[in-house]
């Protein structure tokens, strides 16, 4: 008997697929022997990562088939789905709309998939009424996809990405970059919040992690001290980006991909959020890190606050 063939979903940046990882996990434990296949847009934006260059410890997808935003991509895309002959199809993408969600489903109705799971086209209408974030975050309800008794305390990214520590150097990083205006705090703000740190903690080493977009703004703030702080922005891929937060002691950033890798690694942290999404959604698995989450907008959230309410645990790095 041919082992079965599935197929996984998201359109995903790096932390939507980290969000996702603990869901595909249950995906593999629940059908041993499947081939599974992850599936998702790939973009051209300075910064984005494809799920297939993550340091993964165990295999948990076997094959990545990916696509462009453009018309002869996507036929493409088709094509190899339909052909795959897929037995089941796990759509993990987050929810938008629900005309979304139709023509989502319609696209992989005609590529022959016998079994799909995570289409509610019967059921509530708004992201709001079909999930409570407050209690739960994203993670949890993708996880419920997959198995509709799975318990919180059940799900974990542990096993899943590579945990080696090579840097042997004590320091923190902060991700001062955002690609939505939305969700990114005021350049001015990081500068006072890091000279605070700076100025109360002398032996404290910063390293600055970023894309190539957040050389200029971190070049700025390395001048505050050059002893103390390093830019790493534009300088590291993927891989060597999971080995530089599993090694810190501590991580700040904005809602973004760096979140959650310290939240894989299970970092104390601070996390500033925009108001982008639903209080909760994206929050973190992590339980150390520390959520700044407005109430109308971002720069709501004040250097001094945020100081304030992580100086007993930088106090005791």
């Amino acid at each position: 008997m041919k082992p079965s063939k599935i197929l996984i979903f998201r359109v995903s940046s790096l932390g939507d697929f980290i969000h996702s990882t603990p869901a595909i996990k249950l995906i593999r434990q629940n059908n041993p022997g499947a081939k599974i296949y992850f599936s998702s847009q790939k973009k051209k934006s300075v910064g984005f990562v494809t799920p297939d260059l993550l340091p993964y410890r165990r295999k948990i997808i076997d094959e990545f088939i990916f696509y462009n935003n453009n018309y002869l991509s996507i036929l493409f895309f088709f094509v190899k789905i339909f052909r795959k002959k897929f037995d089941k199809l796990y759509y993990l993408t987050e929810f938008s709309t629900k005309s979304r969600e139709k023509r989502d489903y319609l696209f992989f109705k005609m590529c022959r998939i016998k079994e799909m799971y995570g289409f509610d086209l019967k059921g509530k209408n708004t992201e709001a009424e079909r999930c409570n974030y407050i209690k739960f975050n994203e993670t949890y309800y993708l996880c419920r996809t997959v198995d509709k008794n799975v318990k919180l305390n059940h799900i974990s990214y542990s096993d899943i990405f590579d945990r080696k520590k090579n840097i042997k150097e004590k320091y923190m990083t902060i991700s001062m970059g955002g690609r939505n205006k939305k969700k990114t705090w005021q350049f001015k703000n990081w500068e006072i919040l890091i000279k605070k740190i700076i100025n109360n903690f002398p032996n404290l080493k910063i390293k600055i992690v970023g894309s190539k977009n957040e050389i200029s703004n971190a070049n700025v703030i390395c001048k505050i001290n050059k002893r103390q702080i390093t830019s790493m922005c534009g300088k590291t891929n993927i891989k060597s980006l999971f080995k530089l937060i599993n090694s810190s002691q501590y991580h700040i950033s904005h809602d973004d991909g760096t979140m959650h890798v310290a939240s894989v690694y299970n970092k104390p942290g601070a996390v500033i959020f925009g108001l982008t999404a639903p209080k909760g959604k994206w929050f973190p698995l992590n339980k150390k890190q520390k959520i700044f989450y407005p109430n109308k907008s971002i720069n709501d959230t004040k250097p001094d606050h945020v100081f304030n309410k992580i100086y007993a645990d930088l106090r005791n790095l």
